[in-house]
């Protein structure tokens, strides 16, 4: 499953408008209705009676229209370099009772695979010192599911469903709309190129097409790569978002509900694919059918760390040899936001097996990508990938342990590449019992670091890879402990005898005599 991580190309926002009449003197009316073909007209209306400054968005790769109904516009800018890739920042300053309207329509502003719809708006910003009003209007004949985020309005009006936010700039000034809703359903259409079949609506025939030649460029590559001959049948699916969390969620294999598994012969593509940068189609795309070669191949998911990692790594790979120029991932900011989580220490990645989302996704696919493209980088390049399925195919092996998939790269790189995965917190060995055993002995060794006084003596031993060593550093770590126990213990009894003795003293000290005690008197 491919992740869309770099979510600065979406800024999706999920803000909670406040449902109250604008205040500002000054607002914004944006204007979305949704068509049966699934473009949406889009209106974005700014009114002011007072004089000031104001900003908002524009479409930066779209037509649109920009029209002065009353007042003047006395200065502007429009920016390009913004923090949003899909938009420029228009800024402007006018005079009292000054109306602009801004007019375009956008392809994919409604997404609709039959019987699901999904309208995601464009991104919704502006001025903090204006309010804006959002009507987002769906044919009345659809029957709306969802909507999102919550705080809106909802009402019928001339043959539709009417959503409204009324938002305090003040408060908040971003906003992403999701409503999914529901359609009749329709006779898909079907593309077939050699063993591959890409079932669509009519609408999508040329987003149909652009996988079709995708795949003819990339299977070769992913053939040679993965040493696996034989063309696998594949059937593509399209599917619509049905909640914000499925914007990021690009592909998968297997059925819905259980996009985690990798089912043989089955590929899902998000049509927000669509709405993304040109690169990132191919990229999910070959990622997914990466996916089905590698475990044809042999690469089981019960190293799924490594079958994330190739799949990240190789598509870009295969995308770049395709003549495309898809950003490095990770960038520098998030390698070093990762590394800093962990402290360099990837030993989690270990415990990624099987189907189901890890904890924390990003930090997941990420740290195995990082370990993959170190892998390459030390050791000749994509090639050393190459070799290892060449290996694993060799002898028909079927890899789904660390141990084994350790044997194979060890080939593939003709070194002991131990260490590599050592330098990453990641205890590796061929043997299965030899790395539980080292595992377990990093794990006393890494929780009792910081009250320890052997640690130092334990680390030591666990820099060597044998199992005798790794027996010792338990040793080691415990006896630490219970010398640790011990030296407590006797403070512990030391600090109780000093303070019973001082207590004893004070006692003498103040102690009353019978007689004092019979002559006192009470008030």
């Amino acid at each position: 499953m491919r992740k869309y991580v770099l979510l600065l190309l979406l800024m999706i926002s999920l803000p909670f408008p406040q449902m109250a009449l604008a205040q500002a003197d000054s607002l914004y009316t944006y204007t979305y209705v949704v068509r049966e073909d699934g473009w949406v007209n889009i209106s974005t209306k700014f009114e002011s009676n007072d004089s000031g400054a104001s900003w908002v968005l524009l479409p930066k790769f779209e037509r649109y229209s920009l029209n002065t109904l009353s007042g003047s516009i006395k200065n502007y800018n429009i920016t390009n370099e913004t923090s949003y890739y899909f938009y420029s920042n228009f800024s402007f300053s006018y005079s009292p009772g000054t109306r602009i309207e801004i007019n375009w329509s956008y392809r994919f502003g409604a997404l609709i695979v039959e019987p699901n719809g999904a309208f995601f708006s464009t991104q919704i910003a502006f001025s903090r010192r204006d309010d804006a009003l959002i009507l987002i209007k769906i044919p009345e004949k659809y029957e709306i599911e969802s909507v999102e985020p919550k705080g809106y309005a909802i009402e019928k009006e001339d043959g539709y469903s009417v959503i409204k936010y009324y938002v305090d700039g003040s408060r908040n000034n971003t906003l992403r709309v999701l409503v999914t809703f529901k359609t009749e359903k329709v006779e898909m259409e079907e593309k077939r190129i050699g063993k591959l079949t890409i079932v669509y609506p009519k609408r999508y025939e040329d987003f149909a097409e652009k996988i079709s030649k995708y795949y003819e460029k990339s299977l070769p590559l992913i053939q040679d790569i993965t040493s696996v001959s034989d063309e696998i049948p594949v059937k593509v699916n399209l599917f619509v978002p049905a909640k914000m969390e499925d914007i990021t969620t690009q592909g998968y294999t297997g059925p819905r509900f259980t996009s985690d598994l990798i089912t043989q012969g089955e590929v899902n593509l998000n049509m927000m694919l669509a709405r993304m940068p040109d690169y990132e189609l191919p990229l999910t795309f070959i990622h997914e059918l990466l996916h089905q070669y590698m475990q044809a191949s042999g690469l089981g998911i019960g190293v799924r760390w490594m079958h994330e990692g190739l799949a990240q790594y190789l598509s870009s790979v295969i995308v770049r040899e395709m003549g495309m120029n898809p950003p490095e991932e990770p960038d520098n900011e998030t390698y070093k936001l990762v590394m800093a989580h962990t402290g360099g220490d990837f030993s989690f990645l270990l415990d990624w097996r099987g189907g189901g989302l890890p904890g924390d996704p990003s930090l997941y696919y990420t740290a195995s990508l990082i370990i993959v493209k170190d892998l390459a980088a030390k050791y000749g390049g994509y090639d050393v990938f190459r070799r290892l399925f060449a290996e694993m195919r060799k002898e028909r092996a079927t890899v789904n342990t660390p141990e084994e998939l350790l044997k194979y790269l060890k080939r593939a790189a003709g070194s002991n590449i131990t260490e590599f995965f050592k330098s990453y917190g990641m205890i590796i060995s061929e043997n299965q019992e030899q790395t539980y055993l080292m595992r377990t002995a990093q794990a006393y060794v890494k929780h009792t670091s910081w009250f320890n006084p052997f640690n130092g003596v334990a680390e030591k031993l666990l820099r060597d890879d044998s199992e005798e060593n790794a027996v010792l550093a338990i040793y080691v770590t415990i006896l630490g402990i219970m010398v640790e126990a011990l030296v407590l213990a006797v403070i512990l009894g030391v600090s109780v005898h000093l303070l019973s003795e001082k207590l004893g003293k004070f006692k003498k000290l103040y102690q009353i005599s019978p007689n004092e005690e019979g002559n006192s008197t009470s008030p």
